[in-house]
């Protein structure tokens, strides 16, 4: 057959789509026509031809470097894993064991972990331990806080599956302080009402946790578009909110001493009193006389036992 050229003078090269396999009829034809040329092995190599190799794993030492034999990722070989694993379901598990390893498409279609093993992550670890540097002794869970107040949070799963997805592992948990946001008061008591159950007042923690997105990257933003959104309506005042905010005590969850009535009654009682004044024995009197009607005490009606009182305060 003579080769197709293009008109630039190259080849023509067919698309490759699978080997040309012969039927048997037609090697049958151009083996008697004398087209196929059949190259017969030597009659002394007889055993050569039909010795078959037993199974890598059956040949294999139990003290060898598996680390070596398996490297990296990849599906499962039958042949070479020296494990007595069973996979599958039967009709009647009771009296038929699952499948053996060998054509166990089950066994191919998972990931497996054969390539991290103890011994594999203890030669990564020493081959990366001379670029790590050891944890600061000094760093604890506050020292944590204070250099990395944001804490986020997500799961991944492993199991058995025909997919590798979970919908589980596309939830986001953020946890966050509200002291290191550096709120004023205002903003405070509007952070807390607009977070909800969302913040826990015993431990000072804000928990934010998304999970309507599909992917995780977008649960993730939409988490921090959350803290960033109540952290700038927390500085917001409206014209409504600022009067009812004229007086902070009237709506304040918690009643404080500060802009109270008796804050200002206790301070117009301090400056009302005279500093340095001496005691004499009439403030001493007119103090018990006081005290005398705050508890109650009657006054005494015996003149001796008022004569002998006077005469007593008098000496």
């Amino acid at each position: 057959m003579m080769p197709v050229y293009y008109l630039q003078g190259e080849p023509f090269r067919p698309v490759f789509l699978g080997p040309k396999r012969k039927l048997r009829t037609q090697l049958g034809i151009e083996r008697e026509t004398g087209r196929a040329v059949v190259e017969d092995p030597p009659r002394g190599d007889i055993f050569q031809r039909i010795l078959v190799r037993r199974p890598r794993k059956e040949e294999m030492s139990t003290e060898q470097d598996w680390p070596s034999v398996w490297p990296a990722a990849r599906s499962f070989r039958s042949s070479v894993v020296p494990l007595p694993v069973r996979m599958g379901a039967r009709r009647d598990p009771k009296k038929m064991a699952p499948f053996k390893t060998e054509g166990n498409l089950e066994l191919v279609k998972i990931p497996n972990f054969l390539h991290l093993t103890p011994a594999a992550i203890e030669r990564h670890c020493n081959a990366i331990k001379k670029f790590c540097t050891a944890w600061p002794e000094n760093l604890d869970d506050e020292a944590r806080h204070k250099f990395f107040p944001l804490t986020l949070s997500y799961n991944d799963y492993v199991h058995q599956s025909n997919s590798l997805r979970d919908m589980r592992s596309r939830i986001i948990v953020m946890k966050v302080r509200v002291s290191d946001l550096h709120l004023d008061e205002h903003a405070f008591d509007k952070l807390v009402r607009l977070a909800g159950d969302r913040y826990n007042p015993g431990s000072d923690m804000l928990t934010i946790v998304t999970d309507r997105c599909f992917t995780r990257k977008q649960n993730f933003d939409y988490a921090m578009y959350l803290l960033v959104a109540l952290y700038s309506e927390s500085y917001k005042i409206e014209e409504w909110e600022a009067k009812k905010y004229e007086n902070l005590r009237l709506v304040s969850r918690i009643t404080s001493f500060k802009s109270s009535k008796m804050e200002d009654n206790l301070e117009h009682l301090l400056s009302s009193l005279e500093k340095g004044e001496k005691e004499t024995f009439e403030t001493v009197r007119e103090y018990a006389e006081s005290i005398k009607k705050l508890l109650g005490i009657p006054e005494i009606t015996d003149p001796k036992l008022s004569d002998t009182s006077a005469h007593r305060i008098q000496y």
